[in-house]
């Protein structure tokens, strides 16, 4: 009976492993790289004026605050973003409700502020780091119902995956530590071995965090049989699910002095031990107008709170959130933000992704290892599956370096550019795919290999050749993000360089 149960184990391990394998690695590889959202933000915005040196947070206020009058007068909210180690620049944003008479759609409008002469700075329009990121769950082309019903799948699978592999490793820890070189599969397998268990425990996590993350799709006919179906039933479920408590009370405060900068003064002397990070306000030019201040976490897992300070008859009332209502919603924050870590130091940030990359790899090598188990089946099918699957393996971090090329060489008037940008990392994914199929399958993975590595390479220079940064200028500027972001490409080419290298001396991959 333990027998056959293993095997049952690890036939289900197999599939649910392959079965999506491509897209939990392009989930593995999108996501580890969206723990760098803001710093790959940072370096597609070369043009940002960064700040080198604390500005009082009253002079920032007061810049912000005239570029906000002169451009957004007209805007119904204003939000004001101070710097911070991860953003080192003062941004500001306001909402451009809709126009219908001069034809003017409700959006959102972002301006970077230089803080030597207080005016707006120009920044090119650039998907950023925050699209690359949101493609680890809502996928691309496609609905965002769509995207996110198929990367619940594929999580839901990918645990699967995870508990069968503990199930059917009965020495897995003893395994870790073996590895035996120039032994085909077997080196394969223990390459495998290594990819799953250093970093189980945060494979774990982030795989059921980011299932609960996505119940309100992988649930919603549990929650349309309680609350209706329609959106905004969905919003409703919402809403009560992720009820805030709120502890609110009146201050003794001027309701006619209400404004940011008082509020701004307010909040730092009842709170000057934390940094501000947001300050804003919502319903301007009303009679009930809402300022927000966000501040940094200090401690935790937290990586914000809010403090509200709002007009009720004639008095002024602060609100402070102090976290989830229920029990549920909790530790549904708890998982997002092990998910996100967005309160995540330097090193610990490092640390996700790099057992994000881990997940790549345990993904990556696990399809190497089925298509090796099959390849003596000497059938169209599978000589097919193994080029696409060097294709696609390589091929995406090809597109990723081709996303960072395109922010460089698109000119930064030309129209679309943003989704140029995200068009250039599909189209070089293509071309790996298409590759595949037409070069001679015993040398393609090092070729394969070789120009992922030359792409990387091309990053730093290309950065030197068409901006004003690059690694002698960041350093002497001790721009440490612009540097490490250089540095970490060529680090990656000469991973790269070493694994084409490597494998052109051994036997084809697969």
């Amino acid at each position: 009976m333990k027998g056959r149960f293993r095997q049952s184990m690890n036939w289900l391990h197999t599939w649910a492993g392959f079965s999506f394998a491509w897209l939990l690695y392009f989930i593995f590889v999108t996501g580890s790289l969206g723990y760098f959202e803001n710093e790959i933000d940072r370096w597609m915005k070369p043009e940002l004026a960064i700040t080198n040196q604390d500005i009082a947070d009253e002079i920032v206020l007061n810049i912000a605050e005239k570029e906000l009058h002169q451009h957004a007068k007209e805007a119904s909210q204003w939000y004001i973003s101070y710097p911070s180690s991860r953003d080192p620049y003062i941004e500001i944003s306001w909402l451009q409700l809709a126009d219908p008479n001069l034809n003017i759609p409700r959006q959102w409008h972002e301006k970077n502020i230089d803080p030597l002469n207080g005016e707006i700075r120009e920044v090119r329009n650039t998907s950023g780091g925050e699209t690359l990121y949101r493609l680890h769950y809502n996928l691309h082309y496609m609905p965002l119902v769509a995207g996110y019903i198929l990367t619940s799948v594929g999580t839901m699978l990918m645990l699967i995956a995870l508990v069968t592999g503990v199930i059917i490793h009965k020495k897995i820890f003893l395994e870790f530590f073996t590895f035996r070189s120039n032994k085909g599969l077997r080196s394969w397998l223990d390459i495998h071995n290594v990819f799953s268990v250093l970093p189980l425990p945060f494979h774990l996590m982030i795989t059921y965090s980011g299932l609960v993350l996505l119940m309100s799709v992988s649930m919603a006919p549990v929650i349309e049989s309680t609350f209706g179906e329609g959106r905004a039933k969905h919003r409703e479920f919402y809403d009560l699910a992720q009820l805030e408590l709120t502890d609110t009370q009146r201050i003794d405060f001027a309701s006619q002095s209400l404004s940011l900068s008082a509020v701004l003064a307010d909040a730092k002397t009842r709170f000057g031990n934390k940094n501000i990070s947001y300050l804003g306000i919502t319903n301007r030019d009303t009679a009930s107008p809402t300022y927000e201040v966000w501040f940094e976490a200090g401690k935790g897992i937290e990586y914000a709170s809010l403090v509200t300070y709002s007009l009720s008859e004639r008095y002024v009332e602060m609100t402070l959130q102090q976290g989830k209502a229920g029990a549920a919603a909790k530790v549904y924050d708890i998982l997002e933000h092990l998910h996100e870590g967005l309160f995540a130091g330097p090193y610990l940030r490092w640390l996700y992704f790099i057992s994000g990359l881990f997940g790549a790899g345990m993904v990556a090598s696990g399809a190497i290892i089925w298509l090796k188990k099959k390849q003596s089946k000497d059938t169209y099918t599978l000589p097919l599956l193994s080029r696409l699957n060097a294709g696609f393996i390589v091929g995406l971090p090809v597109g990723v370096a081709c996303y960072f090329i395109s922010n460089r060489l698109l000119p930064v008037g030309f129209v679309d550019r943003a989704e140029w940008e995200m068009h250039s990392l599909f189209i070089a994914l293509a071309s790996c795919l298409l590759f595949s199929l037409f070069y001679k399958r015993a040398s393609l993975w090092p070729k394969l290999l070789y120009v992922a590595a030359f792409s990387y390479m091309l990053i730093p220079l290309i950065n030197a050749l068409t901006t004003d940064h690059n690694l002698l200028v960041s350093f002497f500027n001790q721009d440490w993000l612009m540097l490490g972001f250089d540095i970490s490409m060529l680090v990656t080419a000469v991973l790269l360089l070493i694994s084409a290298i490597t494998v052109g001396r051994k036997e084809q991959v697969c």
